[in-house]
């Protein structure tokens, strides 16, 4: 059967028919008569690379991310790919990236197993570094096509030669291959430099914000307050700094919300050599650097930490990672083989995410994590899968404090540039199942390299480096969140452990615990850092938690922390406060629930009452006193009645569920009296309803 065929060279170019189409990228190799593999054989520029959509248009050019056949120049080389069902093809696509030409036919084939003849060159030359081909079937096949067949003739097109994907079509209408992009990104989106106070004539980049967003790390280049060998100091002052090296500095956040002048963290940290920040601590206090500090000088390929402590940084030491490997690769600007690693720390430090080559790889570097053991090493890293990772580059992670939004640049799929940034949702606790990587777009990406981009708690805005619009090399920017690429609102919660009394800063560790979707009890034990007894950490917004703090000589602490709605700010303090246990030490009874005006204690109030219930068992001579007290809305003697039958119904309760003889709770209403906030509001009026618990005596 002969039939005729129209070819489509021209991007733009559309068919005059247009009807609902179906679109088929091949999804399965059949059949294959070579490909360039490595010693390593990983994934690049294998026959698999063909299959799915492309991953190097719009791009374009070499890409490890298409097939390469590996057959001689003047020989001939073929591949048979099917599809996920039979197709009634009126065009097919294939897309060329790098020296087109080669292609002499083009077969088709029925679920039969049956041959069509779709194309035949007439031997003409094709004067193009690449091209997304379209050929237009116009006579219809007697069957629906399942699979196709490319025959290449090497003489046609001598030279390398990449295929990075076959579609097929029922339809005339152009076959099209986008970038995935975010959806509804805005169209006043905009980089925001940062200014003069950050950046500077020289380079900066890899900026890391801290959680709290008041800490702004960054690793600054060729600056002339860099530390540098004294042999690079003379030649400094003589007007010469080619030799310099690149540092770490931080900049902190100031009250009117604008970025200090930033400081060089100086040595031990900052070195003769290339130093470079990994990632922060949600604190700032604490600093992941890249590089193993050795006491000669020298650096070795890995990571170390600092803290930060009695206003310096404490020499780095080593993070011990089990099997670390990190392979070098060429660097095609500079024709030598480099090592490249990049670090992100999860904000509870127990989750490491790396970018870096090993011997089991997708391609060049791929995303791994390694997971915090009880000696303080990581895992042996894990491969983050084929989803996240492709046969070329994956690097700058970025894991946000939901623990589930991680951002990282790839050069391995549809882009502006060398490399762009792009989001995915981890799906599950196996950390290999995620979503459809997404590109941010064109707003955040640009024609160049792009990639650390690094998010506090409040996600409303993210930092990242880039050329574009820079006073130096390259500057630190800010950039708007929209909602499609925003992880999950996280607040930093923070404040200290303290005696209630003499608001002296103790040293205990506490418990905050929540319910996940599936009702099961999520606890995380909380440190803090002394001698301040300050703490920090990290919760997710929407949920409502309860704190609980237990030492030896106070009364066991118990709250309830409601951040169901939505929180105006970023940030929630909350002091924990404990009551020492001695007779007149009096304290409010925070979790006591009732009806409007009922006296009957809720359910959501037992576990308040469980703790009075063990303080008296652990002092059997105890005596207490309850209070009763209300707002002042209503009237004055029903006030006082409610007041005085609800601390009855508590005394009851301790009676009744905890045995306590009644004469070691005595009882008395105030209503409306005494009251320790305005009643101007419905928040101030409700502190005022309250059950205050005296010791009398012991």
């Amino acid at each position: 059967m002969k039939l005729r065929i129209f070819l489509i060279w021209l991007l733009g170019t559309s068919f005059l028919k247009s009807y609902a189409q179906t679109v088929l990228w091949a999804n399965n190799v059949l059949e294959v008569s070579s490909e360039h593999t490595d010693e390593s054989y990983s994934p690049q520029h294998r026959s698999i690379q063909i299959l799915g959509k492309p991953s190097v248009y719009p791009q374009m050019g070499e890409s490890p991310c298409a097939w390469q056949p590996s057959g001689s120049d003047f020989g001939e080389d073929y591949i048979k790919v099917s599809f996920e069902k039979a197709l009634s093809v009126a065009q097919i696509a294939v897309v060329e990236n790098l020296n087109p030409g080669g292609i002499v036919r083009i077969f088709g084939y029925d679920k039969n197993q049956k041959e069509y003849l779709l194309y035949q060159s007439n031997g003409d030359r094709v004067k193009l570094e690449n091209r997304f081909w379209r050929i237009r079937i116009e006579e219809k096949l007697p069957e629906p096509i399942q699979a196709i067949k490319l025959l290449i003739n090497h003489r046609m097109s001598p030279g390398k030669k990449e295929i990075d994907a076959i579609a097929i079509s029922d339809s005339e209408d152009f076959i099209q291959s986008k970038i995935n992009l975010a959806e509804d990104i805005p169209e006043g989106l905009v980089k925001q430099n940062l200014g003069a106070t950050v950046n500077s004539a020289y380079g900066e980049v890899a900026p890391i914000i801290t959680a709290d967003g008041k800490s702004l790390f960054f690793t600054r280049l060729r600056h002339p307050e860099n530390t540098m060998p004294p042999s690079t100091k003379k030649d400094k002052d003589k007007g010469q700094n080619k030799e310099i090296k690149q540092d770490i500095w931080l900049s902190r956040l100031q009250a009117d919300n604008s970025w200090g002048r930033p400081e060089n963290l100086g040595p031990p940290v900052n070195t003769p050599k290339d130093n470079a920040a990994a990632t922060a601590s949600a604190d700032g206090n604490s600093l992941y650097v890249l590089n193993v500090y050795k006491p000669n000088g020298d650096l070795q390929i890995g990571l170390s930490k600092t803290y930060f402590s009695r206003g310096k940084w404490t020499p780095p030491r080593e993070v011990k990672i089990a099997n670390f490997q990190a392979e070098s690769e060429l660097n095609p600007n500079t024709g030598r083989a480099e090592i490249k690693t990049e670090y992100c720390i999860s904000h509870n430090e127990n989750i490491l995410l790396m970018g870096l080559k090993r011997s089991q790889t997708f391609g060049g570097k791929d995303l791994y994590v390694s997971f915090r053991q009880a000696d303080g090493s990581f895992s042996v890293p894990k491969n983050l899968g084929n989803v996240v990772n492709t046969a070329d580059n994956e690097g700058s992670p970025f894991l946000s404090v939901d623990n589930k939004t991680l951002y990282f640049n790839s050069q391995g799929r549809p882009g502006y540039g060398n490399a762009d940034i792009f989001m995915t949702r981890r799906l599950d606790d196996t950390w290999t199942n995620w979503s459809e990587p997404v590109n941010l777009g064109p707003k955040i990406n640009s024609d160049k390299w792009d990639g650390y981009f690094t998010i506090p708690a409040s996600a409303d805005y993210a930092y990242l480096s880039s050329q574009d619009g820079a006073i130096g090399g390259e500057d630190i920017f800010k950039i708007e969140l929209f909602p499609s690429i925003k992880p999950d609102v996280m607040l930093v919660l923070n404040g200290q452990v303290v005696n209630q009394l003499n608001q002296e800063p103790l040293d205990l560790s506490f418990e905050i615990s929540s319910f996940d979707d599936n009702g099961k009890k999520q606890v995380q034990e909380v440190q803090p850092e002394m001698p301040e007894g300050q703490y920090q950490i990290i919760l997710l917004s929407g949920k409502v938690y309860q704190i609980h703090a237990k030492h030896k000589g106070y009364i066991e602490f118990l709250a309830d922390l409601d951040l169901s709605k939505p929180e105006k700010e970023s940030q929630v303090k909350k002091d924990i406060e404990l009551m020492p246990i001695e007779v007149g030490n009096k304290m409010v009874l925070n979790n006591l629930f009732f009806d409007q005006g009922d006296a009957e204690v809720k359910p959501e109030s037992f576990s308040e009452l469980a703790r009075i219930i063990s303080l008296m068992h652990d002092y059997p001579q105890m005596r207490v006193l309850l209070e009763g007290y209300t707002d002042n809305q209503g009237d004055y003697d029903l006030n006082v009645k409610l007041a005085e039958a609800r601390v009855n119904s508590v005394k009851a309760y301790l009676q009744k569920v905890g045995e306590i003889a009644a004469q070691r709770i005595e009882t008395k209403s105030w209503g409306p009296e005494k009251p320790i906030s305005s009643n101007d509001t419905p928040e101030s009026r409700e502190k005022n309803r309250r059950v205050e618990f005296t010791i009398l005596k012991m």
